[in-house]
């Protein structure tokens, strides 16, 4: 879970390569573009730690197609590294459309990621896990170095005001599409800009040179990426190992799987609204009512049947399995209760365990919560459900109270959305799971340890029924 969090905000981060080349530009994309040549080593920090390292860089091929790689290296726990790399090229000759992209990510002996090629009849993806590649799927979009380069040639041309928008086209390779991202412009002086735009989970800044590069970029209010040498960014490196995997509470919930409704104070935190918007205060104390069936806040959006990098829906092994479980269920009901529990009782689960992509788990089947919570989506979205991964925080049998991060999942169920735990088999998931906030840095600062919390249990209500 936690690792899904973060390479989301630092995925989120949207930074450019920079430098300089040679060539003669010959048209202002390809202007652009050279002005950002060359390679850039940024330093990642979070607290003054040094956590890893982004490296970008621009250059020509040998037929003048514009190369742009970037690649960023970090590692939650030790030994445990994460490496992301992307690369997208572009024709040498205007409009300069994407010839092909690649982005890959290896964790320990795992590497999966997606391959994007122009064909005479457009282009096409073919996902990857090691090296086994799926069929082709065609794609219906153009893209183009205009495209890429869109908010720095508006900037070249217009000189834009503080507080103005831009919003232009980005490559999401996750589901290997087009998607829109805005941008502000934050503040203007003679070094260049600095600009903002909606990260995952949190805004993001990035303060920019007078050639558009890159200088420094503050993600999520926690994250620092910060322009230094390829020795600077190398240097020994301290895995992040976040602090706050648990959140006491002041007394222990017997029987919780059964509780129905409970009401909790909040202790130690100077703002908690920030956490959770819908805390109430009560004689000077800010109190948490939780009720069975917790719904996250995440807006009503399409594609939660999509195949993504995450979620290999159409992967033959995953159609295979799920016509095997969901046979003889009628219902989405029933087919989604019979796919959680396949996904309880069919993985090992292991606390702190190497996070590990959905069809790696098909053989080896141990994990933590996340794993057993992204199986469940990806089968679930096979057999035609919408369903996506929750991220929050659920009470924990350890040897002292408490809330532990957790992830379970919501799916669309005759109209209203249901929230099932696979990790737990809860077909009826209990008032202890509290979902945390979206696009919102609160979530990860309990993640990485600057915030404080605690709980004191003020009413507990359990199911009538056994």
């Amino acid at each position: 879970m936690i690792l899904r969090l973060i390479i989301a905000v630092l995925l989120g981060a949207g930074l450019v390569a920079a430098g300089w080349l040679l060539y003669l530009p010959v048209s202002p994309a390809a202007g652009i573009a050279q002005s950002l040549s060359g390679e850039r080593w940024y330093r990642l920090s979070l607290d003054g730690r040094h956590l890893g390292y982004w490296h970008t860089n621009t250059s020509r091929d040998r037929e003048g197609a514009w190369v742009f790689e970037s690649e960023q290296r970090f590692a939650l726990n030790p030994g445990d590294p994460v490496s992301t790399r992307t690369r997208r090229v572009f024709a040498a000759d205007p409009p300069h459309p994407l010839i092909a992209a690649e982005h890959r990510q290896t964790r320990r002996h795992w590497s999966e990621g997606i391959n994007i090629e122009r064909t005479s009849s457009g282009y096409q993806a073919r996902r990857f896990d090691n090296d086994t590649f799926s069929s082709p799927t065609r794609l219906s979009w153009q893209y183009t170095l205009n495209d890429y380069l869109d908010f720095e040639l508006w900037l070249d041309a217009s000189s834009p005001e503080p507080g103005t928008k831009r919003t232009v086209n980005t490559l999401d390779f996750e589901r290997s599409r087009l998607i829109s991202r805005s941008f502000e412009i934050v503040r203007k002086d003679p070094a260049g800009y600095v600009i903002a735009n909606a990260a995952p989970l949190a805004a993001t800044q990035i303060r920019l040179d007078d050639r558009y590069a890159p200088v420094e970029v503050m993600i999520a209010g926690l994250f620092n990426l910060t322009l230094s040498s390829r020795e600077v960014a190398l240097a020994p490196r301290s895995a992040l190992q976040s602090a706050s995997y648990f959140i006491p509470i002041d007394r222990r919930l017997v029987d919780h799987t059964r509780i129905s409704r409970l009401v909790l104070g909040i202790e130690g935190h100077a703002a908690p609204q920030k956490l959770f918007p819908s805390l109430h205060e009560s004689e000077g104390q800010w109190l948490l009512t939780l009720e069975a069936n917790p719904l996250s806040k995440q807006p009503e959006t399409g594609g939660l049947t999509e195949e993504t990098l995450s979620f290999p829906v159409r992967h033959p092994e995953v159609s295979a399995l799920v016509d095997t479980i969901i046979q003889g269920h009628d219902t989405d009901l029933a087919r989604a209760r019979a796919l959680n529990s396949f996904v309880h009782g069919f993985l090992r689960y292991q606390p702190g365990a190497p996070p590990q992509p959905v069809l790696a788990l098909l053989s080896d089947q141990r994990g933590d919560c996340t794993e057993f919570a992204d199986l469940l989506t990806t089968l679930a979205r096979a057999a035609g459900i919408p369903t996506r991964t929750v991220f929050g925080l659920a009470y924990s049998e350890a040897e002292q109270p408490a809330f532990a991060f957790h992830a379970w999942n919501e799916l669309r169920i005759d109209g209203g959305w249901v929230a099932m735990d696979p990790t737990w088999g809860q077909d009826r998931v209990d008032a202890t799971h509290i979902p945390l906030p979206n696009d919102d840095s609160a979530a990860l600062q309990l993640l990485t340890g600057p915030a404080s919390l605690a709980f004191s249990v003020r009413e507990v209500e359990h199911f009538r029924d056994r």
